[in-house]
């Protein structure tokens, strides 16, 4: 068993402890940069001239690790709602370590999509769902908030690790670039959880927000009220949850699928290397600004109004992108989807805890989870299929718009759950 030397460590501070598990859920988020796409982009003209691959098995690589990442991570909620969230998070740091050195290692497609596997499940599932869990363990009516303070580190990540690791691959290799990250991760991430991480505030004699006693609309398990406190059949029952899953997952395919060839669509419209690291500064930037303003904003509005209309900005992306081609385009496209993001993340680590609870928020969130991977393993293989076939990558880009617009007609119908729908 893990040793409890934070609680014992929290139960002695004068504060609120939450305030300390901010800046570590943010680290977390951060460490999970190996398994984002945002990261794997940097990489990805470089393994398939290295390991002689077309962009249809490069992409297909990335989507089966992907799908198959999708299917353990459905266990990872529930194990963290039974074990706790630090010793599994502990786990995932060490094992998304060994994943960064197992990936400097890769010499064909096989070995590549064990590498894609195991980052994705480790990094972008993984520790993304223990980090936002986390925070949901500590805050919910300042919830909005807070993890719009959180969005800081997602932000600073998005926008500067693809040119770092681009500007390293290109001074020591892609192999060496991995290696390093390797040791980043297990060097960095595993002290500060160990020493830090602190699971609920009832383990140290403390309440959800820092409050003195229960308030008396909430429960001690996070709920509103009993027809909100849901397991995860109920939830699936709801039609919020149906809107949300999909709306996220198509999200994650669209982005995704962008995100992994942006080095690459910025090299076939004849872009200097430097236009994509601007790409995603411009993205960070506006998913920053987007989710600040949207974390304390879904503290105070209903949450289906701003769900809605973060779908519509990754519509307008999405359009920009599709029908423009050139640099204005791009970035108009990743301003738009980027500020969307920053809408639907401030929304989605809100919304949740709110219209279902905390009792079982692992296995609610996690099989969200679970369908948000598929769908971003998916956009890949969409836009590699696309450019082999029609040598650009607009089929791909005009389905994904489709799907978009047509959610972002539904998710004003998003409203909390009833009682009549869970039964």
């Amino acid at each position: 068993m893990i040793p409890v030397f934070p609680n014992y460590f929290a139960k002695r501070l004068p504060f609120f402890y939450g305030y300390v598990m901010i800046p570590v859920a943010m680290l977390l988020q951060i460490a999970t940069s190996p398994g984002q796409t945002f990261a794997v982009s940097a990489f990805t003209p470089y393994l398939r001239e290295s390991l002689k691959l077309t962009d249809s098995q490069l992409s297909l690589a990335y989507m089966l690790g992907t799908l198959l990442a999708a299917l353990p991570l459905m266990l990872v909620g529930p194990l963290s709602d039974r074990y706790g969230l630090r010793g599994i998070s502990l786990i995932a740091i060490g094992m998304l370590s060994a994943a960064c050195y197992f990936a400097a290692k890769v010499t064909n497609f096989y070995s590549l999509l064990a590498a894609f596997f195991l980052l994705r499940f480790l990094g972008q599932g993984s520790l993304s769902l223990l980090s936002g869990n986390a925070i949901s363990m500590w805050f919910r009516n300042r919830i909005g908030r807070v993890t719009a303070a959180m969005s800081i580190g997602t932000a600073i990540a998005f926008a500067w690790i693809p040119e770092w690791l681009h500007g390293s691959i290109l001074a020591i290799g892609w192999r060496e670039t991995y290696e390093w990250l390797a040791v980043i991760v297990s060097a960095s991430m595993l002290p500060i959880v160990f020493v830090l991480f602190c699971n609920r505030p009832e383990d140290i004699g403390q309440m959800v927000d820092g409050n003195a006693e229960i308030i008396p609309d909430l429960s001690p398990d996070g709920c509103d009220a009993p027809a909100t406190c849901l397991t995860l059949r109920q939830a699936i029952q709801c039609r919020a949850f149906s809107i949300l899953a999909a709306s996220n997952t198509v999200w994650a395919m669209a982005g995704t699928g962008i995100v992994f060839y942006l080095f690459t669509l910025c090299n076939d419209l004849g872009f200097e290397a430097t236009v994509p690291a601007n790409l995603f500064k411009t993205f960070g930037l506006m998913m920053l600004l987007t989710q600040l303003l949207g974390g304390v904003l879904a503290d105070f509005l209903p949450l289906n109004r701003l769900l809605t209309v973060g779908t519509i900005m990754l519509s307008a992306g999405l359009a920009a992108v599709s029908f423009g081609q050139t640099e204005l385009a791009l970035h108009t496209f990743v301003g738009l989807f980027g500020a969307g993001q920053g809408v639907l993340l401030a929304v989605g680590n809100v919304i949740w805890v709110r219209y279902f609870g905390r009792t079982h928020l692992g296995a609610i969130r996690g099989t969200v989870w679970c369908c948000m991977v598929a769908g971003s393993g998916c956009g890949p293989l969409l836009m590699g299929v696309a450019r082999d076939v029609w040598s650009n990558f607009d089929p791909a880009l005009y389905l994904f718009l489709g799907l978009m617009v047509l959610l972002s007609l539904f998710a004003i119908f998003a409203t909390p759950p009833t009682t009549a729908d869970t039964h």
